[in-house]
């Protein structure tokens, strides 16, 4: 049986109680927040360590297994402030516009990111996106990163909802697959015909 595309699925809207985002390319900009914002930030602040070495911290906090204050000490830089670091991000354009509407529906709202607990919660206040969103599954406070089943199946146990009543909008087909197999709907975000927050609102279109 072929395997069906990650946006060949059609929405079974009048099933959906709530909409879960992806953070990293799709509420914020930049999806490969390590290559693209963390080494280069690490590299200006001196850390002299390899790549994958760099990698292999960045996973092990983003698990919880470490403070953010542990990564910065660990990679060489010791008393790197969150903020500063935080600053490289950027919201997605015209996600707040679609927040927003979709706030105005009813529908619940949540993230599942796989992030460190402290950079997560910088970022979220710094945009203001609790208003919207209600519930923040992050990796760092769970201890399961997205494509593990259990990043999915312990966020509808956390929302208290079955999983078919889930949209899970992620820019990663790992992710996305990983989700429908435990049950959730889910669009690809970034894929062809949904690479933008004005195409993914006409997608979720009537709500």
């Amino acid at each position: 049986m072929a395997t069906p595309s990650p946006v060949s699925e059609p929405l079974r809207r009048d099933a959906i109680d709530v909409v879960v985002f992806d953070a990293m390319g799709v509420l914020y900009s930049c999806a490969d927040d390590v290559g693209e914002l963390l080494v280069p930030f690490l590299r200006g602040k001196g850390c002299v360590l390899e790549r994958r070495d760099i990698d292999d911290l960045y996973h092990a906090c983003s698990l919880g297994k470490m403070s953010s204050a542990d990564f910065w000490a660990a990679a060489g830089v010791p008393g790197a402030p969150d903020d500063e670091y935080c600053r490289g991000h950027r919201l997605t354009d015209g996600v707040v516009t679609v927040l927003a509407e979709l706030d105005t529906t009813g529908v619940r709202l949540a993230c599942l990111s796989n992030d460190v607990s402290e950079w997560s919660k910088v970022l979220r206040e710094r945009f203001g996106l609790a208003e919207y969103i209600t519930d923040w599954v992050v990796s760092g406070d769970v201890r399961v990163r997205k494509p593990d089943p259990e990043a999915f199946t312990g966020l509808c146990r956390g929302l208290d909802v079955v999983p078919d009543r889930v949209l899970l909008i992620d820019d990663r087909a790992e992710n996305v697959m990983a989700a429908r197999a435990a049950g959730l709907q889910a669009l690809r975000f970034g894929a062809a015909g949904l690479s933008t927050m004005e195409q993914l609102r006409r997608e979720l279109r009537p709500w």
